[in-house]
């Protein structure tokens, strides 16, 4: 197959993806969300659930009092450590990144989709970083600071000096100043006061257990304690500040990362203990990153969980296109994410339609209806879970569907044997208002014979695939 990529302003497909399926109210589960089978006998099967109510088993754990909707945005942040060696080597990394950022925000287009961005580089190198970065997105950040505001303490760097650089962040609390410099739950819930006194200085304040002491069942009793001390003396206003990033110090460093269940399963732990700190309302809109060998091959699924709000990134961070590929992974089709405890999956068929080879279910969300084709019926079909489902012959062979961004009801795209196609429902969802239109001719009309599997990505670009003629004459390419 030919892989084609069309460019059709304003499209989009809602509900591929299981985290994406809000009307369902099944978040997060990565199995099909519509059932369908490929047959003669062709049916739905619409996914029905009943909760989850195992904790200590292999199901994830989330917690029931964080109930309702958060507007949290994701947050990645890169943290240099003691890297690179030399100026001119963090000026050529900073480089990359702005230019990576440049190019890459102006092309995905609306900015609330992205996650804040933000890098952690060596002391020596914050100015730079400030400039180099200016006009790009990212915020620059220290990876900590003294506990005097001025005076004769040789080495030390005082609050005030990084915010007058123009840095919008500190890190505090990460599990390399606790274990190599004897840096206290005190000192560092110190620090945290000294930084909420700066005007908009925010903090990433790191928790995380041994792996000894995650062996010994401990994880939620050293986060607890730490997080305790760390914010003690806050106010619920000041955690709009406070980012809090979950680091198992097993993982940091060691290649070992925390299956996304782990992960939410800690991050609920540490949404607990803010809770019982701050209130239940704190606890939904404090953000939580989880921190430890983060990768671009593993952020997607860490993303997935609906407790984790963005990652930590070490070594990844300091090659630009693995950081840009995992803030792509950072990012979200909608800040709007329920809280809501999902439930456990289970199909039963619902519907039967008779297809000979439906296929390419799109489900949105604002029409409350589902729609696919019948490939080679050459026919589109709708249903809106109360009447029947209702077919029209479009009279040319189809290969997907996807959904145009529209305050009109059931916008349709079909890809067509020889055109694109736009085609409309009727407002009550039970018929179509329109009959097909050509959209647009489609390309490559020799060496092909229909477009097939069409997805829309993260930029409003319909992708999609190409059967050659090959398949015609019983062969496969």
């Amino acid at each position: 197959m030919h892989l084609l990529t069309l460019l059709i302003p304003k499209i989009l497909i809602m509900g591929v993806l299981a985290r994406n399926v809000s009307a369902f109210q099944v978040p997060l589960q990565r199995s099909a969300v519509i059932g369908i089978t490929k047959s003669r006998d062709f049916s739905i099967s619409l996914l029905r659930s009943s909760r989850l109510n195992d904790v200590s088993g292999s199901a994830i754990w989330y917690d029931d009092s964080f109930t309702g909707t958060s507007s949290r945005r994701p947050i990645i942040a890169g943290n240099w450590k003691l890297n690179p060696s030399t100026l001119p080597e963090a000026i050529n990394l900073l480089k990359l990144l702005s230019s990576n950022f440049k190019n890459h925000r102006s092309s995905t287009g609306e900015v609330e989709f992205s996650p804040e961005v933000v890098i952690f580089p060596p002391f020596p190198f914050l100015s730079v970083a400030i400039s180099e970065l200016d006009g790009t997105g990212i915020k620059v950040g220290a990876q900590n600071v003294g506990l005097e505001s001025k005076g004769a303490f040789t080495g030390e760097t005082a609050v005030s000096m990084v915010r007058s650089l123009g840095c919008d962040y500190v890190m505090l609390g990460h599990s390399e100043r606790r274990s190599l410099y004897d840096e206290t739950d005190a000192n560092i819930n110190a620090k945290v006061h000294l930084c909420m006194e700066q005007p908009n200085l925010s903090v990433i304040l790191c928790v995380g257990e041994t792996e000894e002491e995650y062996e010994n069942g401990l994880l939620r009793s050293v986060v607890d304690i730490q997080i305790k001390k760390g914010l003690m003396g806050l106010k619920p206003e000041d955690l709009d500040r406070i980012t809090i990033a979950y680091e198992p110090v097993w993982a940091i460093g060691t290649g070992k990362v925390a299956t996304p269940d782990q992960a939410q399963i800690a991050h609920v732990a540490v949404r607990q203990t803010v809770a019982e700190l701050f209130g239940s309302e704190s606890a939904r809109e404090v953000r939580i990153q989880y921190g430890g060998s983060v990768t671009p091959e593993s952020i997607d699924d860490l993303m997935a969980m609906p407790d984790v709000d963005g990652a930590l990134v070490g070594g990844a961070s300091l090659t630009a296109d693995s950081f840009t590929r995992i803030t792509d992974g950072g990012a979200t089709p909608t800040l709007s994410r329920s809280c809501t405890r999902p439930k456990e999956l289970t199909a039963r068929e619902c519907v039967t339609t008779k297809n000979v080879l439906g296929e390419s279910p799109v489900w949105s969300t604002k029409d409350n209806c589902l729609y696919w084709i019948s490939a080679p019926e050459e026919e589109v079909w709708a249903w809106n879970l109360r009447d029947a489902p209702y077919r029209r012959l479009v009279g040319t062979m189809l290969g997907c569907i996807a959904l145009k961004e529209s305050d009109e009801i059931g916008d349709l795209v079909l890809a067509g044997e020889r055109a694109f196609l736009s085609m409309k429902m009727s407002a009550n969802t039970k018929d179509f208002a329109t009959g097909a239109e050509i959209l647009c001719q489609r390309p490559e009309q020799t060496e092909a014979t229909r477009p097939n599997d069409g997805r829309v990505d993260r930029q409003g670009r319909f992708v999609f695939g190409m059967y050659n003629n090959y398949h015609r004459a019983g062969f496969s390419a």
